[in-house]
């Protein structure tokens, strides 16, 4: 049954080769961030790093960076990945109320100061300061009284002091029907949780029908332990690493940022402010760092919206054969499909680029063509795309808000026809080598390079 917290998970990353162990001492301030963006880019794996100078808390970074760490975190083979994460966040397990847990083992309530106590990174150059970036948000809507979840970036202003991205719901939602009232929002800010639970906060919950605490159940085939919190009336991850008590302010904007996004560009918004006044932890806390603009950012992505927008868009779309979503060429959606008839791409094209504030660009290609080969993509719009022809431009479409291009979250859109026309295809037959040439020599040579 899944994992129950951060720490087992890291053992299986160690025992599977899967982790690297940094002893040199290295500071919190731009100096782990590089270590992280360096070794994505060469060795492709988790980092764990032993000393974080100035603490006695080491930091776990780049941890779901690779398909075969998402397959060890569900449990799978790295080739089912996609269909386990869709299937088993449609199996919601309720989570259960434990009368206590690991997280309680510390409690700070008296001149609290995160610094001291979080070895929270300052990533890129003109970062405004250090950032909580795998930070869980827990809050409770005002109305309804239901549990709400979301990842969000966090920076510490000062010893107790936040500025919070509140962008997406339900967590925005929620502040705002407080903010209304003139009352303040409490919230768990919760840091380095189990795989499953991670996943699910960063999960569609479509529109706020799923419960992302019972999504993350279904996950890990079991229930997540929550643990009651007298103060705030919030439950939160027993198992969590860290757990910060606070409220967001009512009224009360500042400028957060700039921080390198995982756009790759610095932003700065107006955002609400909170104020910590409790800090909860495990005994030798593990502080989980989430690296932006690194692969892992880009892997998560498209994990996301190929289990959730993009099913929509199958059932949508009966030409679809397969699809995916790259940050290549400005958050693209690939799209294979079996083409019935001229005209069909671009009207595919338009659908898709309407679907999503996110999709910037799509292109469409044919079945002989491997989405997850960008060579081959590449190679279908070298060969089959014609842009006074093949071209589609779409003004005025609602954009992405990370994208500093876009005018007030306002963009243009656009999309390739890269299949081939109908009835040329002798034309366009793509090369192959022989099957059953290519399963003897994959026969012999498979060992050479395992």
């Amino acid at each position: 049954m899944g994992y129950q917290n951060l720490r087992e998970f890291v053992k299986v990353l160690r025992d599977n080769g899967e982790l690297v162990e940094i002893g040199a001492s290295l500071s919190p301030r731009y100096e782990i961030g590089a270590a992280l963006r360096y070794l994505d880019q060469r060795s492709g794996k988790a980092v764990l790093f032993k000393n974080a100078a100035g603490y006695n808390c080491p930091v776990i970074g780049n941890l779901l960076g690779s398909n075969k760490r998402l397959a060890l975190a569900l449990e799978v083979e790295p080739e089912h990945v996609l269909e386990e994460f869709k299937k088993r966040t449609q199996q919601l397990i309720k989570p259960v109320v434990v009368s206590k847990g690991p997280v309680q083992e510390i409690v700070l309530s008296e001149e609290i100061d995160l610094l001291k106590v979080i070895p929270a990174l300052t990533h890129h150059e003109k970062d405004a300061g250090p950032y909580l970036t795998s930070a869980l948000v827990v809050a409770v809507d005002p109305d309804s009284g239901e549990r709400g979840m979301g990842i969000h970036r966090i920076l510490i202003k000062d010893k107790n002091k936040i500025g919070l991205f509140l962008y997406n719901p339900p967590i925005g939602a929620y502040f705002h029907k407080a903010e209304q009232r003139g009352k303040p929002l409490d919230i768990a800010v919760v840091l380095g949780v189990d795989p499953a639970l991670f996943l699910a906060s960063i999960a569609s919950n479509q529109g706020g029908k799923l419960n992302k605490f019972e999504m993350a159940g279904g996950l890990k085939g079991g229930p997540v332990e929550l643990v009651p919190t007298a103060d705030s009336g919030l439950e939160i991850p027993a198992q969590a690493e860290f757990v910060l008590l606070g409220k967001v302010l009512p009224g009360i904007r500042e400028s957060e940022g700039p921080f390198g996004e995982s756009s790759g560009y610095y932003l700065t918004y107006q955002n609400p402010v909170g104020v910590i006044h409790t800090i909860m932890h495990r005994q030798e806390p593990l502080y989980h760092a989430l690296m932006p603009y690194n692969r892992e950012n880009s892997l998560l992505l498209n994990l996301i919206w190929e289990s959730s927008y993009g099913t929509t868009l199958k059932k949508e779309i009966p030409q679809l054969t397969d699809f995916r979503l790259t940050s290549v060429l400005g958050m693209c959606a690939l799209l294979q499909i079996k083409k019935t008839a001229e005209g069909q791409p671009k009207e595919i094209l338009e659908h898709v680029l309407k679907s999503s504030p996110l999709i910037k660009s799509a292109v469409v290609v044919d079945t002989d063509v491997d989405l997850s080969d960008l060579g081959e993509v590449s190679w279908a719009i070298s060969t089959r795309f014609q842009p006074h022809r093949d071209l589609l431009l779409l003004n005025d479409m609602t954009g992405y808000p990370l994208d500093p291009s876009a005018d007030n979250s306002v963009t243009s859109k656009w999309g390739i026809d890269a299949t081939k026309p109908l009835g040329q295809e002798s034309l366009f037959e793509k090369v192959e080598v022989p099957q059953q040439a290519m399963q003897k020599v994959s026969s012999i040579l498979q060992g050479l390079f395992n």
